[in-house]
């Protein structure tokens, strides 16, 4: 990360007054390419080296694909839309194709391709004209479960904010998640933190996890809080992550709503989003012919990255993506030689 402790006082005041409501401080829009650093507004402001922006509300040729009724059509389908072939997707992401499940599992489940699509927004006066769409669906023809996973091409992410705008809708039996994740020789040794929610609870329950939540059996109550979170999942919400050194901290529209520091990750870890069923206890039996989804309409990361140094000696530019209107358009904090 670039060396920014000499502006912190400057950057943390001028962060303190955008965020103060009275009286209101114009901010300054500026081209992340002109940032230097990335200060939070987390409940311990951090600093960040990198930032990146997807957003999936004007995709071209959107649209729905029909399920695939065969166990290998859906696990070796190609990606639905030109954008997941796209420099701009591919040089972070990957669409996932795999066959697997919980240790429980009583439906076989595949990740395929085709259930990761671009689709207009047909909301009453929508916010977008299009999102992504992360799919799970129960086969009748076939008994099978397909579902959604995109991957980061990186496993060297080590602290992050990361955010997403979206809902998650559809049948019982499923569970929508963003999450980092790295994997270990044995179950205690994996590290993950998660956001999960599952469809056949309410729609204001998320569970929030520094993993594993439970090893050989004996459960780990500390890594993991089950919340009621203002408003409902099924609507547009901004959801947010922030891993930094001994925290897991999640917020919903800006305000936190979990705080885990057992089990906090510390190495370097894969960013995912993934949508899913197999009939185990955690995501619960879906019905046959039954979908759910989890819709996105931006994904937003402000990070540090082990193979991906910035290309900064230090922070003069410090900016903040935690005010202003426009998602993905960073402000300038403060600047100085």
């Amino acid at each position: 990360m670039v060396s920014s402790q000499p502006r912190l006082s400057t950057a943390l005041v001028a962060l303190a007054s955008l965020l103060t409501p009275h009286p209101a401080i114009a901010v300054s829009p500026i081209d992340p390419s002109q940032c230097h650093c990335f200060l939070t507004n987390g409940t311990t402001a951090r600093y960040f080296s990198q930032h990146k922006f997807f957003d999936f509300r004007t995709i071209a040729n959107p649209g729905v694909p029909a399920p695939i009724d065969d166990r290998d059509g859906a696990t070796n389908a190609p990606v639905t839309n030109a954008y997941f072939n796209s420099d701009n997707f591919t040089n972070t992401w990957s669409v996932q194709a795999w066959a697997g499940g919980s240790s429980d599992a009583t439906v076989w489940n595949t990740y395929s391709k085709n259930d990761v699509y671009i689709e207009s927004n047909t909301d009453a006066n929508p916010a977008s004209s299009t999102y992504l769409t992360l799919r799970t669906s129960r086969h009748a023809t076939g008994d099978f479960q397909s579902s959604a996973e995109i991957q980061s091409i990186s496993a060297s992410y080590q602290f992050l904010s990361m955010r997403m705008y979206a809902r998650t809708r559809g049948a019982a039996g499923a569970v929508t998640a963003m999450f980092t994740y790295r994997g270990g020789a044995t179950e205690a040794d994996v590290q993950e933190a998660d956001l999960e929610i599952l469809t056949q609870e309410g729609t204001n329950q998320v569970h929030y996890t520094n993993q594993p939540g439970n090893v050989n059996g004996v459960p780990r109550p500390d890594a993991t809080e089950q919340v009621s979170i203002p408003g409902s999942w099924s609507d547009w919400r901004v959801h947010r992550y922030d891993w930094t050194p001994g925290s897991s901290d999640w917020y919903v529209d800006g305000a936190r709503v979990a705080s885990i520091q057992y089990q906090a990750p510390v190495d370097p870890a894969t960013l995912l989003f993934n949508t899913w069923s197999d009939g185990g206890s955690w995501s619960g039996v879906m019905a046959s012919g039954q979908s759910a989804e989890m819709q996105i309409q931006w994904i937003e990361l402000i990070y540090n990255n082990t193979a991906e140094p910035s290309q900064f000696n230090h922070c003069a530019n410090v900016c903040t993506v935690d005010v202003g209107t426009q998602p993905g358009v960073p402000a300038l904090l403060s600047s100085g030689p």
